[in-house]
């Protein structure tokens, strides 16, 4: 199957990355962006994880702006916070994802670029 052409199947899209998120060698990028905004929002890695783990893939923004980014494409992902406060708020997450059949894992989340409060 061709990776390259479910990049704008939200829910394709959701299960790779949630799947992901649940294999033990899972990393994360955070820009230093997205650890601003979690220290300013007290969202923890932990937090954001679970978003990975469980969270739904809301949106398709864009393929990727600059030249020889062609492979990247930019989502907003949304899932439950589950910190100390256990309110029903959630957090969304706008990620860059690096979408290449040619490469192992074909898919491979790049960076966090923003984590936010969805409300």
């Amino acid at each position: 199957m061709n990776v390259e052409n479910n990049i704008k199947d939200l829910a394709y899209m959701t299960g790779v990355i949630n799947t992901m998120a649940r294999n033990k060698n899972f990393s994360l990028y955070f820009t230093a962006n997205a650890k601003e905004q979690m220290k300013a929002r007290g969202i923890s890695t932990l937090d954001v994880i679970n978003v990975f783990k469980f969270g739904i893939v809301e949106k398709y923004i864009e393929k990727g702006q600059h030249k020889g980014e062609y492979k990247i494409h930019k989502y907003k992902i949304t899932g439950d916070y589950d910190g100390r406060n256990r309110s029903v708020r959630q957090i969304s997450l706008v990620i860059l994802v690096d979408v290449d059949r040619f490469q192992d894992p074909a898919i491979k989340i790049k960076d966090i670029i923003t984590v936010m409060w969805k409300d």
